[in-house]
C-alpha cells in the first residue's frame, strides 16, 4: 500500500455563528470535535448582515482565466491571475468593477517579477511581488516601480511576507527539499534581520529532487480542496511509490491587533506575534482526531485524523477548514468559531454557505479583510446556470448588477461585509 506525505505549512481559518448546534468549546480552545460529529447548514448571515455583487469589467486587456487570486483593497479588487510567461495582476474599482491598470509584468527586465502574487502593506497599500532568486519588486497602486528588496535566502515554497504599521514579517516555512523553517523581521532599507525564535515541533525531511517521479501543481480553485487549493498545491508521486502534497504560496501569518498570528503545518496552536514575543492564542482541540505531526506520511491507521489547513481571523471570527483523510480521498469541512461565546459550528466544503440574504448562490469565501469583509467570486456559468434553473427569479436589488452579462464576462467578486 502507498504512503503519502504531506509536508509544508498549513494555515487554518475561523469564523463563527449562532446555530442550535453550535458547539461551546473550553477557554483558550477551539473545540472542533464536537461540531465536527453535529454538521449543520452555514448561513451567509453568520458571516455579516450585507452581501454585494461587483462584476469585473470585461476588456481586451483584463480579461481573466480560470485559475485567479483576489485581494480587496480600500478602493479597489486585485486580481492575479496566470503564471509562468502567462501572468497578471489586474487592478479593479471596488465599487463598479471598472479596470484600472495593470500592475507591473512577468519578466527578467530590471522591473520585472517572477509571479503576480502581490503582498500588500496595510498602511502604504505598496504592492511587493516575488522575483527570483532573492527578491521582492515594489510597486504603488498607480502602477510606478518603486524599487526592490533584498531577501536574504532564495525563495522557497514555503515563503510568505507579511506587512503591517510595523514593518515586514517573514515566515519561511517547510518546502520540498527542506524541512527547515524560520521567522523574522526584515528592515526592507537596510536590509537586516531580526530572528524570532519559533516553537520545537517534529519536522519531516524533504524530498530529493531527483527521487520524484511526477509532479503536478493545482492552484487558484477552490474545489474540494477549499482554501488549501485556491491557494495552490503540488502534488507528485516519488519513485518509490511514495505520495506527497504540499501547499504552495499559502498564508502561514496574518495581521491581527497589534502584531501578527502564526499558525504552521500540523500545528493545534495559533501563536501570536508582538515584536520578538511569541506567545500562544488559540488552540484547536481535535481529540483523538488529531493527526500528530510524528504520523507524517504514514496512511494507515490514520483515515479518520483530521489535520487543520488554513485559517482567516476577523475582531469578531475566526473561519478554518480541516481535512479528514489527509493521504487518502480527503474530505475538506469549513469551521466558524464565534469569539463572543466560544461556539463552533461546521459543514462539508462543498455545501458553502447558503445565501439566506439575497437567496443566490452559496457563497465560499476566498479571501477577507481586518474590517471583518468576506470576498469570493461567481463565474459566469454559475450565475446563467442559476438563472435557467430558476426563470421567474428577478434580478433585483442587491442582484441587479448580474444582470444581463455576456456569457464570456469575467468573474462576479461577492463581498459579505459586517
Amino acid at each position: 500500500m502507498k504512503k503519502l506525505i504531506y509536508v509544508s505549512t498549513l494555515l487554518v481559518s475561523l469564523l463563527t455563528a449562532c446555530s442550535p448546534s453550535a458547539q461551546k468549546g473550553k477557554e483558550g480552545q477551539i473545540d472542533v470535535l464536537p461540531a465536527f460529529e453535529n454538521l449543520t447548514e452555514l448561513k451567509v448571515s453568520q458571516l455579516g448582515k450585507n452581501i454585494r455583487y461587483v462584476p469585473l469589467e470585461t476588456t481586451d486587456s483584463s480579461l481573466i482565466g480560470a485559475r485567479y487570486a483576489i485581494q480587496l483593497l480600500d478602493d479597489g479588487i486585485l486580481v492575479s491571475y496566470g503564471a509562468r510567461t502567462e501572468a497578471h495582476c489586474y487592478l479593479f474599482d471596488r465599487e463598479t468593477g471598472k479596470f484600472i491598470r495593470e500592475i507591473g509584468h512577468i519578466g527578467e527586465d530590471p522591473k520585472g517579477y517572477s509571479g503576480p502574487k502581490a503582498y500588500v502593506h496595510p498602511v502604504t497599500g505598496h504592492l511587493y511581488f516575488q522575483r527570483s532568486p532573492n527578491k521582492l519588486m515594489k510597486y504603488n497602486q498607480n502602477g510606478e516601480f518603486l524599487g526592490e528588496v533584498i531577501i536574504p535566502n532564495n525563495f522557497t515554497t514555503g515563503f510568505y511576507p507579511q506587512l503591517n504599521k510595523e514593518g515586514m514579517l517573514v515566515y519561511e516555512g517547510p518546502s520540498l527539499n527542506t524541512s527547515q523553517r524560520q521567522l523574522y523581521y526584515l528592515d526592507e532599507v537596510k536590509g537586516k534581520t531580526t530572528d524570532v525564535t519559533l516553537p520545537a515541533t517534529t519536522q519531516s525531511e524533504g524530498v530529493k529532487m531527483d527521487g520524484i517521479q511526477t509532479i503536478s501543481v493545482w492552484s487558484g480553485g477552490l474545489g474540494d480542496y477549499g482554501l488549501l487549493g485556491y491557494s495552490g498545491i503540488i502534488e507528485m508521486t516519488l519513485k518509490d511509490g511514495v505520495e506527497g502534497r504540499y501547499p504552495a504560496n499559502y498564508p502561514a501569518i496574518w495581521q491581527m491587533e497589534d502584531g501578527f498570528r502564526l499558525l504552521e503545518a500540523f500545528s493545534d496552536t495559533i501563536y501570536h506575534v508582538k515584536g520578538q514575543a511569541l506567545e500562544p492564542y488559540l488552540a484547536f482541540n481535535l481529540g483523538d482526531r488529531r493527526h500528530p505531526a510524528e504520523e507524517l506520511g504514514k496512511k494507515d491507521g490514520n483515515e479518520d485524523k483530521l489535520t487543520m489547513t488554513y485559517a482567516l481571523e476577523t475582531e469578531d471570527l475566526i473561519y478554518f477548514q480541516c481535512a479528514k483523510n489527509l493521504y487518502g480521498d480527503f474530505q475538506v469541512y469549513n469551521g466558524l468559531y464565534r469569539k463572543a461565546d466560544e461556539t463552533v459550528v461546521m459543514n462539508k466544503v462543498q455545501e458553502a454557505f447558503t445565501d439566506d440574504l439575497t437567496h443566490f448562490l452559496p457563497f465560499a469565501p476566498m479571501t477577507h479583510t481586518p474590517k471583518g469583509e468576506f470576498a469570493g467570486t461567481l463565474s459566469i456559468e454559475q450565475i446563467q446556470a442559476w438563472q435557467e434553473e430558476h426563470p421567474d427569479a428577478k434580478l433585483e436589488g442587491a442582484l441587479a448588477p448580474l444582470k444581463d452579462l455576456d456569457y464570456d464576462a469575467n468573474p462576479v467578486v461577492v463581498i459579505v461585509a459586517p
